[in-house]
């Protein structure tokens, strides 16, 4: 397995993703608060051996970067996000697709029911592969706040 995480750094809370590269598949997402976020990266490199960390280039991401090499977590590249955010409103509807009655509104009307955050990762990490990653129904965005 080849796993990368990628990470949305945000003012208080980051979205997170755990892809296997590979297989093309998300393995885990959430969001995380920025005092919990070491710890899970960390976790995770125990776990699953990560061979890289994609961090967006916007929000706090100096910090994101300091506190991960307080982890001893140095493998970083970071990806441009600007306009990450309103493409994973797009991304969101491609995963879980409206119901039947929704679907024919316009997309740029709807707003999905969840924090798009771990979304915002997935779109880092696709931009960073330059390819579209599955999203499996098994994974679930968790919530470490």
């Amino acid at each position: 397995m080849s796993l990368f995480i990628s990470i949305d750094p945000g003012n208080s809370k980051c979205g997170l993703v755990l892809a296997d590269i590979n297989s093309g598949r998300v393995v885990e997402s959430g969001i995380a608060s920025l005092r919990n976020l070491s710890e899970l990266v960390s976790l995770w490199n125990q776990d699953y051996q990560i061979i890289k960390v994609i961090i967006g280039n916007g929000t706090n991401y100096k910090y994101v970067e300091q506190i991960l090499n307080q982890k001893n977590i140095y493998n970083f590249e970071y990806v441009n996000e600007k306009g990450s955010t309103f493409r994973a409103r797009f991304r969101y509807w491609e995963i879980w697709p409206p119901n039947y009655f929704v679907r024919w509104l316009p997309k740029e009307m709807l707003f999905p029911p969840e924090n798009l955050d771990a979304v915002v990762a997935l779109i880092l990490l696709e931009d960073f592969l330059n390819y579209k990653l599955i999203w499996p129904d098994k994974v679930n965005i968790k919530t470490w706040l």
